[in-house]
């Protein structure tokens, strides 16, 4: 019995890898439980559509590489999948999503003194709508105690 389930599960991984459902970089992963993120019942299976961007840090303009991107949304009141994708060296990204509603955010683990804000938007506004949204760029900021941060009154 526990062959038989084993091989229905291994079946069952093997055919959402094969239609491209599993998780990669540029494609849907887990990311548990969480309270933050879209209202909606997130993207739908339909077609897929690109969102890009580029990241510079604020302080030189220079690309920002290596950066985490990372696409949120809710499945159910208590559970967000997501999907992410890394910035190459010219500080970029490209991603293909479904149809569906967003939360966006930027961020590096390797420095944990960065802060990342989306440009043009105010820092809590971190949705967005594909299609209908097809670049989001971020500048990145350093973090010191009391400074401003980008887009605040």
């Amino acid at each position: 019995m526990k062959r038989i389930f084993f091989v229905v599960i291994l079946m069952l991984g093997l055919a959402a890898c094969s239609s491209g459902a599993g998780p990669s970089s540029a494609g849907p992963s887990s990311a548990g439980p969480s309270s933050a993120g879209p209202s909606s019942a997130g993207p739908s299976s339909g077609a897929y559509s690109t969102v890009s961007g580029l990241i510079t840090r604020r302080d030189m303009g220079e690309p920002y590489p290596n950066a985490y991107v990372r696409f949120g949304w809710l499945v159910n009141a208590s559970y967000e999948k997501e999907a992410h994708v890394i910035t190459d060296g010219s500080g970029r990204y490209a991603i293909q999503l479904p149809a569906g509603q967003y939360q966006v955010t930027a961020g590096d683990s390797c420095d944990l003194n960065a802060g990342f804000a989306i440009v043009g938007k105010a820092p809590d506004d971190v949705m967005i709508t594909v299609p209908g949204t097809s670049e989001v760029n971020f500048v990145e900021y350093p973090i010191t105690p009391g400074a401003d941060l980008p887009g605040a009154c």
